[in-house]
């Protein structure tokens, strides 16, 4: 296993436990082994949603950084990347850029949806209407397009 796949290997674990910080502090809770997930939004204050963001850009910088530290610290250099590499980070990043662009298409599409024809009528309803969601929403997109990432450089690697 290369450098470059250990990284995305640990980077995959880092941005599972943000979403997983994400979605607690954003919902009422994840009870993994009770009977519900309890994804509902919880309306919060500007205050709290500004230094929630804080604190996720916070993590996922020092997740990040540690990763990298540690990976290359064998070897006390960078991280190794040859043309392979470099071809899977860039297929990577264009499944995690078509699944940032068809998730906001998603969120746009449904908003006017449910704008036009009302929340009763949509199967599946988003509720959009406060900054709570909105921001839940956002940052929901960001930190899966990190995990679609990740997970496109080990399937590249390993189908490799």
């Amino acid at each position: 296993m290369t450098q470059a796949e250990r990284y995305a290997w640990y980077s995959l674990i880092a941005w599972l436990a943000i979403l997983y910080f994400l979605l607690t502090r954003f919902t009422d809770g994840i009870n993994i082994f009770g009977d519900s997930l309890g994804l509902t939004i919880v309306d919060q204050s500007a205050a709290t949603l500004f230094w929630t963001y804080v604190t996720l850009a916070v993590i996922a910088i020092i997740a990040e950084t540690v990763i990298a530290a540690v990976i290359a610290a064998p070897k006390k250099d960078d991280i190794e990347r040859d043309e392979r590499d470099l071809a899977i980070e860039a297929r990577a990043k264009l499944a995690s850029y078509w699944f940032m662009a068809i998730a906001v298409n998603v969120i746009v599409i449904h908003t006017l949806l449910n704008a036009a024809y009302g929340r009763e009528s949509l199967p599946l309803t988003l509720n959009l209407s406060s900054h709570t969601a909105i921001a839940f929403a956002l940052l929901l997109v960001l930190t899966l397009a990190e995990i679609v990432h990740r997970i496109a450089v080990i399937w590249n690697y390993r189908r490799a």
